[in-house]
C-alpha cells in the first residue's frame, strides 16, 4: 500500500514538473517578423552606412513606443535590399495592442532614409509575420 501511495505521489509531482516547464516554455517562445529593408532611388550607400530596423508596441498615444526587438547592421559596402529578422518573446504580446515595424538607414549619425508609412505587423488583420520594407530619403 505504502507504495502504491509513494507511486501516485511521484507521479503527481512529475505532472507538476512537466505543467511548470510547459508553461515556461511558452513564456519564452520566440517568434519573428522578417523581411528585407530597400528604396528607390539609385544611391550607392557608403561602408559605414547603418541600417536599424525596430519592432515596437505604438498602441498608447504621446509617449515613446516601447521598442519590443530592434537590429542594427553596418552596411560594410554592401547595398539594398538588406533582410532582417526581429526575434519577440509571444509572451509580450497584448491582443488588443498595435504593433509596427519601422526602419533607417544613418551615415555619420545623420538620417538618409526612413520609413513614412505605419507597417503594422502581429496583431493587425493579417496576422503579418513577412514585410518588405520601402524607405524614402531624407531631405
Amino acid at each position: 500500500m505504502k507504495k502504491v501511495i509513494l507511486l501516485m505521489l511521484g507521479l503527481a509531482g512529475l505532472l507538476a514538473i512537466s505543467a511548470c516547464t510547459s508553461m515556461l516554455q511558452q513564456d519564452n517562445e520566440l517568434s519573428y517578423v522578417e523581411g528585407t529593408v530597400s528604396y528607390r532611388e539609385r544611391i550607392a550607400l557608403p561602408p559605414n552606412a547603418k541600417v536599424t530596423v525596430t519592432l515596437a508596441d505604438v498602441s498608447k498615444m504621446d509617449v515613446a513606443a516601447e521598442v519590443l526587438s530592434q537590429q542594427a547592421q553596418l552596411t560594410e559596402g554592401k547595398q539594398v535590399p538588406f533582410t532582417f529578422k526581429l526575434g519577440y518573446k509571444t509572451s509580450d504580446i497584448i491582443e488588443n495592442h498595435t504593433y509596427a515595424v519601422s526602419a533607417r538607414i544613418e551615415v555619420d549619425g545623420k538620417l538618409m532614409f526612413i520609413t513614412d508609412t505605419m507597417n503594422l505587423v502581429i496583431t493587425d488583420a493579417a496576422k503579418t509575420q513577412q514585410l518588405d520594407l520601402m524607405l524614402i530619403k531624407t531631405r
